[in-house]
């Protein structure tokens, strides 16, 4: 089902404090279909509908009597307050990809963890290309393959999906199981033990 949002053009001689006082926050659109951005008021208790998942898929837009499919590409916020300021929209171009990050989600069990490891975690979103409509809410690492100590996946080791191009170097690690310190050392002196045992070679 698709996401829809109502929102009305505006000619901007309205202050964009004055708009948020009555529970309107600015919004521009753009695109490489569009000469110029337009720009646009949107209902805050409108736009708290949508759900904070959906933020990265493509919503119709309803300005007037014309639809645009867009998504979402900043949201400006108060520091202090958490308030909305300021919205953009991006126009997609049917049929082209475009470059976007995705959230990185771990999932399972790792055998390493369960044996003192650290699992460490390098990059929590990835960028990737696709069409719109081929967003996916979030891309899962199963750590169940770190199954030791200085085991890693990287994005090279991902499953292969015809619907996305990862656009980080394949070589990049997103996570990997790490030995705590305290288990180096003893593996250190458990090896230092071994060399001076062993017999001298002649």
């Amino acid at each position: 089902m698709s996401i829809e949002l109502s929102v009305e053009k505006r000619d901007g001689s309205t202050k964009a404090r004055a708009m948020r006082r009555e529970g309107l926050i600015p919004a521009t659109l753009y695109g490489p279909e569009l000469d110029e951005s337009i720009s646009l008021q949107v209902a805050l208790k409108e736009f708290k509908k949508i759900a904070y998942k959906d933020y990265k898929h493509l919503i119709d837009l309803k300005a007037d009597t014309e639809t645009y499919e867009v998504l979402i590409r900043n949201i400006q916020k108060d520091y202090v307050t958490n308030e909305i300021k300021n919205i953009e929209f991006y126009k997609v171009k049917r049929g082209h990809m475009l470059t976007t990050k995705v959230a990185l989600v771990i999932v399972g069990e790792s055998p390493a963890a369960k044996m003192g490891c650290d699992i460490v975690s390098q990059y929590n979103e990835m960028t990737v290309k696709c069409l719109p409509r081929d967003i996916p809410d979030e891309v899962t690492i199963d750590i169940t393959a770190l199954k030791k100590a200085g085991d890693m996946i990287s994005f090279a080791d991902l499953p292969k999906n015809d619907k996305l191009e990862i656009q980080d170097p394949l070589a990049e690690i997103i996570v990997k199981a790490v030995a705590k310190r305290g288990a180096i050392a003893v593996e250190e002196e458990e090896a230092t033990a071994e060399e001076e045992a062993a017999p001298a070679a002649a």
